[in-house]
């Protein structure tokens, strides 16, 4: 009785079956999410071909990845599966809008839903200036100047972000560790607790 009353705690079955169907939700949150998985793997094969310095950046888009087999492969495999993640995650977003899965008691896990659009921009944002071309590093400059905006941290969060003062090499660094490590590791972490809230937030109290 323990075990059982341990696994139901962590994995609660207060999801309506009919939430649960595939024609209900489109299951966009689970392509989301395989797609993060996507991101993740092939991201793991072109980290260690990328060196983040501006010679090594140009080299790496100059010449497909260097001597890594299929590089043009996983670069836009990279690439297509980031622009359709952000796609699904909007997508879901309206979902849930429509449908009112918002309303209580799972306005927390809303919440934590806008949080993990906001992560998956901001890694669609870091990996995007990786290139370290001119237009990518204007995006990097406005970027660092709205979060220099925020009050009390601005300024401190904008130099941790930067390495400095302005854009330079170090934040070139800075940003490949932020998508690489930083980044990926919160958003798994919220996208854990994201899926156990549904589960266990169970129906909404609204009629849909």
């Amino acid at each position: 009785m323990a075990r059982q009353g341990f696994l139901e705690h962590i994995h609660p079955q207060r999801l309506p079956y009919e939430r649960g169907r595939p024609r209900y939700s489109f299951c966009l949150g689970g392509i989301a999410f395989l797609l993060f998985v996507v991101l993740a793997l092939s991201g793991a094969i072109l980290m260690f071909h990328y060196v983040p310095t501006p010679q090594g950046a140009a080299a790496f888009f100059a010449q497909e990845a260097g001597a890594l087999p299929f590089a043009w492969f996983f670069r836009r495999l990279h690439y297509l599966a980031g622009q359709a993640m952000v796609a699904a995650l909007i997508l879901h977003m309206l979902r849930v809008l429509a449908t009112g899965a918002y309303l209580p008691p799972r306005g927390l896990n809303w919440l934590v839903g806008l949080a993990l659009l906001a992560l998956t921009l901001a890694l669609d944002l870091s990996g995007y200036v990786l290139r370290w071309d001119e237009p990518t590093k204007a995006a990097a400059t406005v970027a660092a100047g709205l979060i220099g905006e925020i009050p009390w941290l601005g300024g401190l969060l904008k130099r941790l972000l930067l390495g400095g003062e302005a854009l330079g090499e170090t934040s070139l660094l800075r940003f490949y560790v932020l998508h690489c490590l930083g980044l990926p590791v919160i958003t798994l972490s919220i996208t854990m607790y994201h899926f156990w809230r549904i589960r266990r937030d169970g129906r909404p109290l609204g009629n849909l």
